[in-house]
């Protein structure tokens, strides 16, 4: 609670003119409210009562108000005429007020106005209610010529509580010696008068009182209209008082009195209290330019005895001084007796020495300011409640409305619900509370309306919401246990709860696909995924065992084999830096139009720095340039040179580290994996479905070979190669490019079109065409199946089951891992490059492939099955290779997009495909 600075000037009165030891006094109280422009506050009013500026030094100077309760109380002593002034400035007065606002300009933005205006006039009643207790007259300024009704419930709040500490405030001022009876009894000196000051008077009110001064004493006149007017706003001031009982017939037990017979209401006429500071400033200066200059106490003087003044005092009967100066002669001489009833008690009134006096004040203000005082604390209380009608309407109308934000949250509420389903909710909860909730405590009870929907939502409402690999939150209650999800568990360290005590689960989404096996024959429900092992490896091989496809043949991609069983994941958070400045040269290399001779296999090596390192191993994979004549043909030629030897064996080999066994890649094989290290578990899968005859180009794949196929896409691409094999030691050089304009024959330049075109004459059996069926195949969460014969176009046969496209465009181009499925749903949905098909000739050389898949745009790393060297296939067979469902990096999956994305978002790498010649041992 802020305290109250009462402050006397250290000397009073006129130092020129000795006071009589301790005289009695009657002590004048100001208060009220003034406006901006007013000089010296209220004080302007006794300044003109006693012809002198007292509480202010200049005109320009206005009272400056310290502490932190904004609130001060100032004196002056008149020893002349026995009277002391208190003039009460702060929160009221409009500079006053502007200053308050400069001290609180922030904490207004925080606390709110409402919040700090109650603060205020609490620090100001306070200090009214002690004017209340210790003057005889007080005089209620008003800066307009209506009575201020606010005033009604600040009369009856400090009503209220002067009864309730009368008896306390008796008990603290009976320890003085020498106070009188009745005023320990009452605890003030009496019943005080209140008088009313309006500072400005209507224009023609004015005019008309200067005109009725001119007129001689003895003449016959009417009322002076000044007079009618005042007396017109005490009729209107004692009926607003009567009727709201602040003031009663009898005065012994009310806040304040008013006189029954004489004058309580003053408006000037003569001169205007509302005068600008500027005007004043003004005037001075005009006396100084016509000779007149004085000091601050001749200036003062001067306007006391200058010709204006007295003129005013000799024409003018009405003035302030006159009317305040009867009051204080009835003090002196007899007291108030304000009582008008027939039965009223006997009055009390005491004229205190000022010695006595001021020790009396400083205990009643010790008294009302002291924290300590459980006594104040109950009048402070109470003073609050009295006034603060705003803040309780405010309590009382959100303390209302909270029970029905809280059962607006509350209603029809799932028995679990994720953050974004609680936070929708709570806003609809607050909005609710908004549209009825009033007052300064709006904020403080939207709180509570927060923390209590919040303490709802936690106490077994609350979802798990760790995300699945595809980007759905699990919907279960919140707990733990379950796989590696998107989430990570994130929510539960944002939570903060103790894991301890929540249950043990397996994440559940509650979304359903449908996939296929690893061959494709077989479809089957799949829940959504929250583990990589989970999407990429358990579910095809629960399927494959169903579908028999678990028994084909297949080919072993490397993993982690532990060779103790202390094995754990590998910590990757310091190679990745490394990881990713090795990345960026080999994904250019890797996506060349022309496909890339020099194959990107996943082989790790020892680098300069002992730091992770992947080489380009040279490989036989030859992927034929494209012209665009072989582009419309649907023909290409590659020359492959054939060794006498092995070539494996002839090759220098590199240093390979050998993989570890004590520490395996928590995630999936990528180009900035670091060095020896293999994931537990294959993410991809390569099978044979059997001989090439299982696949008929006139009839296309059938739903026994393949279910979930969409009409008209059920045929692979054919992709013919025109083949030329020739010796080693016919040409010195390393394997040839593909991407020259033309191939070479020994030592001479060979045309393409030669290779297309061989000659009929002479029967070349070193050259040869052979036939590839290819074909990428897309699959939907619903488990729709297609074939793209594009990187933009999904392959259509004609109604005839013709099939017009060949295999050049999805062979040497990147192929998007996400498409549009053409099926018909309200919303597309949005596929996933899962297979891709291939069928291998009957000829002497092996098919191979190396798969590489960018999930997403750059800076992703680019994923692959981590063999050392492409994959041969078999010859006449029907392959299928399996890519992985989600794919999982250092930093986390890689969620597939909900929405149609570009086709350079995702993508299957061109340099895939290649033609290898058969080992000497397979020749034999």
């Amino acid at each position: 609670m802020g305290s109250v600075s009462f402050k006397f000037p250290t000397s009073f009165g006129d130092i020129s003119h000795p006071p009589p030891p301790d005289p009695p006094v009657v002590i004048v109280s100001f208060f009220g409210k003034s406006s901006y422009i007013s000089r010296g506050f209220k004080g302007s009013a006794v300044d003109d009562a006693l012809g002198r500026q007292v509480f202010c030094s200049s005109v320009l100077d206005f009272p400056q108000v310290d502490g932190d309760a904004h609130t001060e109380i100032k004196g002056y002593l008149d020893f002349k005429q026995k009277v002391l002034y208190l003039h009460l400035c702060g929160t009221f007065d409009v500079r006053g007020l502007a200053d308050i606002y400069e001290k609180l300009k922030t904490d207004l933005g925080s606390k709110g106005y409402l919040k700090e205006w109650a603060k205020l006039r609490h620090h100001y009643a306070r200090s009214l209610l002690f004017l209340f207790s210790v003057s005889h007259v007080l005089v209620c300024s008003h800066p307009s010529l209506v009575f201020d009704t606010s005033y009604i419930r600040l009369f009856r709040a400090l009503d209220s509580v002067r009864q309730k500490v009368q008896g306390s405030i008796g008990d603290i001022i009976s320890t003085i010696s020498g106070v009188p009876k009745d005023w320990v009894q009452y605890g003030r000196l009496c019943t005080p008068r209140l008088l009313f000051l309006f500072e400005k008077c209507p224009a023609s009110i004015k005019k008309q009182s200067l005109s009725e001064n001119g007129e001689t004493p003895g003449s016959n006149r009417k009322v002076p209209a000044i007079k009618k007017l005042e007396h017109a706003m005490e009729d209107q001031i004692y009926h607003v008082l009567r009727k709201n009982r602040i003031i009663s017939k009898s005065s012994m037990n009310s806040l304040f009195a008013i006189p029954a017979n004489q004058e309580f209401v003053f408006i000037p006429t003569s001169r205007d209290s509302m005068r600008d500071s500027r005007t004043e400033l003004i005037d001075s200066v005009i006396s100084m330019c016509n000779g007149t200059s004085f000091g601050p106490e001749q200036q003062d003087e001067h306007s006391f005895h200058s010709p204006s003044f007295l003129n005013e005092m000799n024409l003018n009967r009405h003035s302030f001084k006159g009317f305040l100066q009867q009051h204080i002669e009835q003090a002196f001489s007899k007291g108030f007796d304000d009582n008008v009833g027939r039965h009223s008690a006997p009055t009390f009134f005491e004229v205190p020495k000022f010695s006595l006096w001021l020790e009396v004040s400083k205990k009643v203000f010790e008294f009302s300011t002291s924290p300590k005082s459980a006594s104040n604390s109950n009048q402070s209380a109470m003073l609050h409640g009295l006034l603060d009608t705003d803040v309780k309407f405010s309590e009382s109308r959100c303390g209302k409305v909270l029970p029905l934000a809280i059962a607006t949250y509350q209603e029809n509420l799932p028995t679990h619900y994720t953050r974004e389903y609680h936070d929708g909710r709570l806003a609809h909860a607050l909005s609710v509370f908004a549209v009825h909730a009033r007052g300064p405590l709006f904020e403080e009870y939207a709180k509570q309306v927060e923390t209590e929907c919040e303490a709802h939502w936690k106490a077994g409402k609350q979802m798990c919401q760790v995300l699945s690999l595809t980007g759905n939150p699990c919907t279960k209650p919140l707990h733990k246990g379950g796989g590696d999800g998107a989430g990570g568990g994130e929510l539960q360290e944002e939570e903060g709860r103790d894991h301890s005590q929540l249950p043990l689960m397996e994440h559940c989404s509650g979304v359903v696909y449908v996939s296929a096996c690893n061959c494709g024959r077989k479809q089957g429900p799949r829940e959504d995924p929250f583990s990589m092992r989970t999407s990429n490896h358990d579910f095809y091989t629960v399927l494959g065992k169903d579908c028999g496809c678990c028994d084909l043949e297949s080919i072993t991609f490397p993993v982690f084999t532990p060779s103790t069983k202390d094995f754990r994941a590998a910590q990757l958070f310091s190679n990745k830096k490394a990881g990713k400045a090795n990345t960026e040269p080999r994904d250019t290399e890797a996506t060349t139009p022309q496909g890339n001779t020099q194959g990107l296999s996943f082989a790790y090596v020892s680098g300069p720095s002992g730091g992770s390192d992947i080489i380009a191993e040279e490989t036989s994979n030859l992927i034929p340039a494209k012209t665009d004549s072989e582009t419309d043909s649907g023909s290409n030629a590659i020359v492959i040179q054939v060794s006498d030897t092995d070539s494996e064996g002839s090759k220098e080999k590199c240093l390979v580290r050998q993989p570890s066994t004590t520490e395996y890649l928590p995630g999936m094989l990528h180009s900035e994996s670091p060095l020896g290290l293999l994931p537990q578990f294959p993410s991809w899968s390569l099978v044979c479905l059997g001989p090439s005859s299982l696949y008929s180009h006139n009839l296309g794949l059938q739903e026994q070979q393949q279910a979930g196929l969409m009409p008209g896409s059920a045929y692979l691409l054919p992709w013919d190669l025109t083949v030329r094999l020739e010796h080693q030691q016919d040409r010195p050089n390393a394997w040839p490019t593909v991407g020259d304009a033309a191939f070479t024959r020994g030592n001479k330049p060979l045309a393409s079109s030669v290779l297309q075109r061989p000659r009929k004459t002479k029967r070349d059996t070193s050259e040869f065409v052979v036939k590839i069926f290819v074909g990428v195949e897309y699959e939907c969460p619903r488990g729709h199946r297609f074939m793209c014969s594009a990187p933009d176009k999904v392959l259509k046969t004609s109604g005839s089951g013709l099939v017009k496209d060949n295999g050049n465009k999805i062979t040497g181009n990147d192929m998007p891992l996400y498409f549009p499925c053409p099926c018909k749903n309200s919303k597309p949905l949005i596929a996933q490059l899962m297979r891709v098909h291939v069928v291998t000739p009957k000829a002497p050389v092996h098919v191979t492939l190396n798969p590489k898949v960018q999930p997403a745009p750059s800076p992703c790393p680019i994923f692959g099955p981590g063999c050392e060297k492409p994959i041969r296939l078999s010859q006449s067979a029907y392959w299928i290779l399996r890519l992985p469902y989600v794919y999982v990096g250092d930093q986390g999956p890689y969620i597939s997009p909900k929405e149609p994305v570009p086709i350079s978002y995702g993508r299957l790498l061109a340099g895939m495909y290649g033609i290898m010649e058969l080992s000497p041992t397979e020749k034999t």
